[in-house]
């Protein structure tokens, strides 16, 4: 009896692992219907013959930049099956200039200080082309201290000359030797500090006490002097001169970043890969320098086009016969000048504090622009 009793259990419990395997089987076979489905309604591709393949399969076509199954199942209708992640649907980063223009455009101030530093230099620089200096020089014992009229639109000065002629020829010269100074300061500042706090060490301190030397020079009085020993000079070397000492502050900016800046992982990953000196400078460490360097670029125009008024004014600028916003504003020296002949003077004075508003508006939307452009990236 107990042998039959055993062999009773026997045989209900192969049937039960009879009736499991099948379910089993069932179930394998439901699941390889499924994802043969899914994936030739999906992609026209030929059913998988188990579940472990279908996933293999999946992960071989993933790796190859195919689009998972699963993941075309989630998507929106209309996506999954026409290559949803296909480099050209995929969204691009917004390029720098495109970043400029909206921070310009989203800033009114902004935008009209540019719209009215543009217009006064398009003006100044295409008025002067058809404006004679040594005409608008020459005195005219006739026509002394003569008010606005219809020939003369801003009058004359103690010696006849035309004050209109003057202010335009005046800004052109002034705002030149502004840019060009800018130009040759910040560029020798910015390759200066970059190499001075990139390398660091000897090398940096050797830079740092040539710094030191120029910035306790004192380069007023050294321009004052090769102003007064000169005969004669021209725009370039007056803006030369200028530049000789003010490249100083940039170079001591541009290296206390550099310093921070080439601590960061970024950096020491560039270098782990190999890369050159230059490539990290001009690839890796300058785009990131991009927003202070041009801050401090336009409010170095708005100092260099004061600092060179400022010459002029106390009259080791340019000299008489050759114009700019201070020598017009020198004229103010003169107490009668000052209170009874104002068209001498103001137009130059309001013009002066017009164009550094102006660049420094303009600056500082260019500051956030760079900004905006490192948060994207």
């Amino acid at each position: 009896m107990d042998n039959k009793d055993n062999r009773g259990r026997m045989g209900r419990g192969r049937e039960e692992n009879r009736s499991e395997e099948e379910r089993n089987e069932q179930e394998r076979v439901r699941r390889r219907e499924q994802i043969g489905d899914r994936e030739t309604a999906s992609d026209g591709r030929p059913r998988a013959k188990d579940a472990f393949e279908a996933r293999s399969d999946d992960e071989h076509r993933y790796e190859k930049g195919d689009m998972d199954m699963s993941v075309k199942a989630d998507l929106p209708h209309g996506v999954a099956g026409h290559g949803a992640l296909d480099s050209k649907n995929l969204p691009k980063s917004t390029p720098g200039w495109k970043i400029l223009i909206q921070e310009v455009i989203a800033d009114k101030l902004a935008l009209f200080s540019l719209i009215i530093f543009v217009l006064i230099t398009s003006y100044v620089f295409g008025l002067t082309m058809f404006l004679d200096r040594q005409t608008i020089v020459t005195v005219d014992l006739f026509a002394i201290n003569q008010p606005p009229n219809e020939e003369f639109r801003l009058g004359t000065d103690y010696g006849g000359r035309d004050i209109f002629g003057q202010l335009i020829i005046g800004t052109r010269n002034s705002l030149a030797i502004g840019i060009l100074v800018t130009i040759m300061s910040v560029g020798f500042g910015i390759a200066y500090g970059v190499i001075s706090g990139y390398f660091g060490g000897q090398i940096d301190n050797m830079m740092m006490r040539v710094v030191d030397f120029f910035m306790v020079l004192p380069f007023l009085m050294i321009i004052i002097v090769f102003v007064t020993i000169s005969p004669s000079y021209d725009i370039f070397t007056f803006s030369l001169i200028m530049a000789a000492f003010l490249w100083t502050g940039t170079a001591r900016l541009v290296r206390s970043l550099a310093i921070q800046e080439k601590e960061l992982d970024y950096i020491n990953a560039s270098k782990t890969l190999g890369s050159s000196h230059m490539k990290i400078i001009f690839t890796q460490l300058m785009p990131n320098l991009v927003g202070i360097i041009i801050v401090n670029s336009t409010l170095s125009l708005a100092a260099n086009i004061g600092i060179e008024s400022g010459l002029s004014f106390i009259g080791f600028g340019f000299p008489e016969d050759y114009p700019s916003l201070g020598t017009l504003m020198a004229y103010a020296t003169n107490s009668q000048t000052l209170q009874h002949r104002w068209w001498i003077w103001v137009p130059a004075a309001v013009l002066i504090l017009l164009l550094m508003l102006c660049v420094r508006n303009i600056g500082e939307a260019l500051r956030r622009a760079g900004d905006a452009r490192q948060r994207q990236a």
